[in-house]
Parts: C-alpha cells; structure tokens; sequence
C-alpha cells in the first residue's frame, strides 16, 4: 500500500528537514536566506552608486561587502524594518564611501608633506653646498686679475646679471661673459690642485 505515496516535493523535504532542526539554527538559516536575497536585490545598485564615489570598482566591492557583513552582524533589535533596509544599505555605503575617501585624502596630504619636507631638505642641503663653494671661491679671489676678481664678484656676491655687471664696469656683456668664464677656469684649476672642490 505504500507503493501508491506520492514521491515528497522538495518543498516539503525542506519543511520536514526544518522541523529536525532547532530553532537557532532554523533563525540562522533564515537569516542566511535574507541576506542572499538582500544582496541579490540591492548589491548591484550599491556598487554602482559606490563606485562612483570611490572612483575604482575593486574598492566599491569591497566597500558593499563591508555593508552587507555589517547588516549580518547587527543585533535583530537593531536591524531596520523591512522599509527602511534599503535606505539603511545606501545611508551605510555612503559613510563607509566618506570615510575611504576622506583616509585617501588624510594619506595623500601627508605623502605631499613628506615629500615637500625631503624636497626642502634638498634645497637647503644644495644652498649650503653653493654657500660653500661661494665662500672657497671668494676666499681665492686673490688668485684673479683685477678685471676678472670684479666681474666675479658683481655675479657671485651682488647677484648682478652680465647686463647690470657691463653697465657697472663699462665693459661689453660678451667681454663680461668672457672674464667671468676665464675667473671660474683659473679658479676651478686653482682649486682642484689645491685638492678643494
């Protein structure tokens, strides 16, 4: 007689296998089953509106995995009503976008500050080398003719440009430029036998 039973639909299967369970794992299974629908529903709309923020797809689906292990997480008194999980999932996309981005841009600035304080160090270690230099050649200018020890001078110490320097001395600016390349030859040669640099 018991040939003539129909075969259990699945539907039913699942309902008998419900019943063995407990009640716990009965609340997690269903809770298991919401949140894949959840994502189902809401994902794709979330990754957009999160890429969009964040400006990278990998960091928006990262960002929407957070949001949905975080609904996972929340007490049941603490999960919104079925109205208003939609809302929740945006309002919690949208500050875990903010925050990433603001971090983004906290670490930039101070990338941008570290490598404006090496660059200032860099200045000032290559000002204190020309001061240097400067003070060697202006220690050796004896070593110069008149002509070229003045010409030095006017460019190195005053800052003078070779137009300034030929109306202060009278001379032409290809007849300034001329000096002022023999002083720095005589000087250079002067100083490399001398074992300076």
């Amino acid at each position: 007689m018991a040939g003539w039973l129909p075969a259990k639909t699945s539907k039913e299967i699942t309902v008998s296998n419900d019943l063995s369970m407990n009640p716990t794992e009965m609340d997690a299974q269903s809770l298991e089953i919401k949140l894949e629908d959840l994502m189902n529903a809401h994902a794709p709309s979330l990754l957009r509106y999160a890429a969009r923020m964040v400006r990278d797809d990998h960091t928006a689906r990262d960002v929407v995995q957070q949001v949905f292990i975080r609904y996972h997480q929340l007490p049941d008194a603490d999960r919104p009503a079925d109205g208003a999980v939609r809302s929740w999932l945006y309002r919690v996309t949208h500050n875990r976008a903010v925050d990433l981005i603001r971090k983004e841009q906290r670490r930039k600035k101070l990338h941008e500050a570290h490598a404006e304080r090496d660059l200032a160090h860099e200045r000032s270690q290559r000002a204190a080398l020309n001061r240097h230099r400067t003070r060697e050649v202006l220690d050796h200018l004896h070593l110069l003719k008149e002509n070229e020890r003045s010409v030095l001078l006017l460019r190195l110490q005053e800052g003078l440009s070779y137009r300034e320097i030929s109306e202060v001395t009278e001379l032409s600016e290809g007849n300034v430029g001329y000096l002022l390349h023999q002083a720095v030859s005589t000087l250079s040669d002067k100083l490399a036998k001398g074992g300076a640099s």
